[in-house]
């Protein structure tokens, strides 16, 4: 999908752990800490982005099904986001990032925009996040999440499972009705 900018041309590409995912990942550490997992010690930024699945008989996270939704300008990456659509009702975005140089410029926003029109065009219904509790007011005001109970999550998820991080909380948004 290519979207125009004022002065700039920006394009949202996703992709399926291939090669142009180590660029997320240079992307997201930009703006993490590596995320380690407490049982093994491995960053799980990679696991994410490269959609792996826990090895049999290992504890971890189910990864697979993770795209990758990349924001650029020319052909720079400058705003990254985790996305996965679990069937057709609910889809989970467990990790964004922009260029640090590139903060508070909007280029999220536009990502996020391009994001919903997506989702809204594969007709999701639910839309959930793990944020950490310093990114929860943004979440809330700038993009119309809230705090979801645990059973009415569960209900939503009928049966599947978000990305959990310690220390965050897990948000919720209704995708938007297509336009007429």
């Amino acid at each position: 999908l290519h979207f125009v900018l004022p002065l700039y041309h920006a394009v949202l590409s996703m992709l399926y752990a291939n090669w142009f995912a180590c660029l997320v990942v240079f992307s997201s550490q930009q703006s993490f800490d590596p995320i380690i997992e407490a049982h093994t010690g491995r960053d799980l930024i990679p696991e994410m982005v490269h959609g792996r699945r826990p090895k049999e008989g290992m504890p971890g996270q189910d990864y697979s099904g993770m795209y990758c939704a990349v924001l650029t300008v020319g052909s720079n990456v400058v705003s990254a986001a985790l996305l996965r659509v679990m069937g057709g009702d609910v889809a989970e975005l467990p990790l964004v990032a922009t260029s640090m140089d590139l903060q508070g410029l909007g280029y999220f926003q536009v990502l996020f925009s391009c994001i919903e029109r997506l989702l809204v065009s594969l007709k999701v219904k639910h839309f959930m996040l793990p944020a950490a509790h310093e990114a929860e007011a943004i979440w809330m005001k700038k993009f119309g999440f809230s705090k979801i109970p645990q059973d009415q999550m569960e209900a939503y998820l009928n049966g599947g499972h978000l990305t959990v991080f310690h220390g965050t909380l897990n948000l919720y948004k209704a995708v938007p009705l297509p336009e007429s």
